[in-house]
């Protein structure tokens, strides 16, 4: 949000294209925000804490905005990592399902609870959800930066019900919403949704259906499948030069089958799930990159656009065996695979992995572990002592200070290279 002058510009998360500009008056903003203060019984005591971008329409009305129309204080300090929560009194935590998943991976246990947790943005995973609600009230909020909020949902178990200020109907078989929180008189969503008696869910996005070898392919429903086997923790799908790509993060067990069989047995795997059930049609995955995490937009939905700029880089990514992240640290176990395409040429009869190759993978993790969209003024303090051999594991190791990020890649006996990148 810019100002308070009318109209107030916004920009949708760009996850799958370019950011688009929403404007809002500031009277929209204000009948949104006075609702959420009402519905959520907001008082004046509490303290809004939050994990999201205030630029975002989210972020805007369940910080900025709740804050100005309860006189609640706002916490002026974004929380990026779990550790960085501490005693606010009587606070509610407004955050994304990105990041109250990794609360849940890790079985987090709130040393301050929350009086309530709001989120919104992305798919709030039944899982996730079910182990919050077991810690405090939690609701999950459906909506869109040109509608607003839309709907919600304070279980697991319930479907969406929509609030009490937004009609929704079917309108020429789309669905339209009219709402005081925006200016237009009504907005076609491009969600295709499912109607129960008790409410609704959300089945995917309508601008996620790709054309393949003239078969139209449903990515989230791709998706599903991948993440229904049993070493995959989950998934993104893109369509890259008319092939079928995946981004995936292994579990453990998914993590030791690619340590101990390689890429093509896991892929050969994980294809036995890639094809759509739009039209039954088996299409295959043909391009992969395993992750440690998916990237993330400041929003806190998957960045689809630094994940194509990955698979467009055109090096063979390590393979990460384990990996342990902290705020300031991050450890990585990699094996740069024999057949990886930097290895080719490069000392045929003895191969070794290049220095700039450790430089280039090296800026591409802190790039991804810590969130930083950047090119580094210079890299200094580099040292090379010994060379690294393919199919070997080799440990990366990150620290984030102030204003740089020191790098080594190392094993158990010596260090191979070490340096730093200077933000």
């Amino acid at each position: 949000m810019k100002n308070i002058k009318n109209p107030q510009i916004f920009y949708t998360s760009g996850t799958t294209g370019e950011p688009k500009i929403v404007k809002k008056t500031y009277e929209n903003l204000v009948a949104e925000a006075q609702d959420m203060a009402d519905f959520f019984q907001i008082s004046k005591d509490m303290v809004i804490v939050s994990t999201v971008n205030p630029e975002h329409m989210f972020g805007a009305i369940f910080t900025v905005m709740l804050a100005r129309v309860t006189g609640c204080r706002l916490e002026p300090e974004k929380v990026f990592y779990p550790e960085d929560l501490k005693d606010y009194g009587k606070y509610v935590f407004v955050t994304s399902p990105s990041f109250l998943a990794k609360l849940a991976k890790y079985e987090f246990k709130f040393k301050y609870k929350p009086q309530m947790i709001i989120t919104a943005g992305a798919n709030l995973d039944d899982e996730v959800f079910a182990y919050f609600e077991n810690i405090c009230p939690i609701t999950d909020i459906y909506g869109c930066t040109e509608t607003g909020t839309v709907a919600y949902r304070k279980s697991h178990k319930e479907h969406l019900k929509i609030f009490d200020n937004v009609k929704m109907e079917n309108k020429d078989g789309k669905i339209v919403v009219k709402s005081p929180y925006f200016s237009e008189p009504e907005i076609v969503l491009n969600d295709n949704l499912e109607f129960f008696k008790d409410g609704f869910l959300v089945k995917g996005r309508n601008d996620r259906i790709v054309k393949i070898y003239e078969k139209r392919i449903l990515l989230d429903s791709v998706e599903k499948n991948l993440n229904s086997d049993e070493i995959v923790e989950k998934s993104y799908c893109l369509k890259i030069d008319d092939k079928l790509c995946a981004a995936v993060v292994l579990n453990k067990k998914g993590r030791k089958l690619l340590s101990e069989k390689g890429k093509f047995a896991v892929t050969k795997i994980l294809n036995r799930h890639a094809h759509s059930d739009v039209t039954g049609a088996l299409i295959h995955c043909k391009r992969w990159r395993f992750l440690f995490e998916l990237p993330l937009t400041n929003a806190g939905k998957v960045n689809g656009t630094r994940i194509k700029e990955i698979f467009n880089t055109n090096v063979t990514y390590p393979d990460i065996i384990d990996f342990n992240i902290s705020s300031t640290c991050a450890d990585f176990s990699l094996v740069f695979g024999h057949n990886s395409n930097f290895f080719k040429g490069h000392f045929t009869s003895f191969p070794i992995l290049p220095g700039v190759v450790q430089l280039f993978f090296a800026k591409e993790f802190i790039k991804d572990t810590f969130n930083l969209d950047f090119i580094p003024e210079k890299v200094k303090k580099i040292k090379f002592s010994s060379i690294i051999k393919p199919d070997t594991i080799v440990y990366l190791s990150l620290v984030r200070k102030e204003n740089s990020v020191d790098f080594k890649f190392s094993d158990k006996d010596k260090i191979f290279s070490s340096g730093t990148f200077v933000l």
